[in-house]
């Protein structure tokens, strides 16, 4: 009796540490419905108040290659504030609201005020405040709804693709299989014959919500193609912010 008490605790222990490597090891995933990995999606998206991260981002377009070391501010749904800096000296500040994109240049003495137009020109696709914020997270760029995809493993995640064939664009999203952020997302537009592909490396749990530690974002058009880096050098969330700005005097205001 004392042996077979024995070989039954040993069995359960043996299964019960199976079980957990299951639970934690993406080589396991199971298909699931696209209700299902969208539902598990938008539980994990990102909610919290506010954002403060330190970045480190390299930008590439064409032959032209520039780096930043990046401060960034989000206070959620509301300000995308950005201070950028080459070598310790401040270049760029912007401040992004739903309505309105401002900025300005120190180099240049040049800035911006208006709508989403030039950063959509600067990475050569659509983007609009609920976008940029959602690549900035590990979000889905677009609202999706489960109705509109259907789920098929790839590449040992979740990939959700149209159910209906759309002649003006594909859409794909590869959601990780453990906590449902996004692992790369794609939209090709047909007509204009463009793409904007974005790829996440890693995530860490920070306060029980999960953020990536590195974002790769490619653009291309006919014409041109981006590609724009940014790796997380800190994250605190949740704190009390401010976002300082105001367009220095004498600077000039460009289209």
């Amino acid at each position: 009796m004392k042996f077979k008490s024995l070989f039954l605790i040993a069995a359960f222990v043996l299964l019960s540490c199976g079980s957990n490597k299951n639970l934690n090891d993406r080589a396991a995933v199971v298909k699931e419905s696209s209700k299902r990995v969208l539902k598990n999606h938008y539980k994990n998206t990102f909610d919290e108040a506010t954002l403060k991260a330190a970045l480190k981002v390299n930008f590439k377009k064409g032959n032209d290659s520039k780096n930043f070391s990046v401060s960034l501010r989000i206070q959620k749904d509301e300000t995308i504030w950005m201070s950028g800096a080459v070598f310790g000296f401040p270049v760029l500040k912007a401040l992004i609201t739903p309505n309105r994109v401002s900025y300005y240049i120190k180099p240049l003495k040049t800035y911006y005020e208006g709508d989403f137009t030039s950063l959509q020109a600067l990475l050569g696709t659509d983007l609009n405040f609920s976008m940029l914020q959602n690549i900035l997270v590990g979000d889905a760029i677009l609202p999706l709804k489960s109705k509109n995809f259907v789920s098929r493993i790839d590449q040992q995640a979740h990939l959700l693709t149209l159910k209906k064939e759309n002649s003006l664009a594909k859409l794909f999203f590869w959601i990780h299989p453990l906590h449902y952020k996004i692992e790369k997302q794609e939209i090709k537009s047909l007509q204009k014959k463009a793409s904007l592909s974005i790829s996440y490396k890693n995530y860490n749990k920070i306060n029980n919500t999960y953020f990536p530690d590195q974002i790769n974002i490619r653009a291309k058009d006919q014409q041109n193609q981006a590609h724009l880096r940014v790796q997380y050098k800190s994250v605190s969330l949740g704190k009390k912010l401010s976002f300082p700005y105001k367009i220095p005097s004498g600077y000039k205001k460009i289209n």
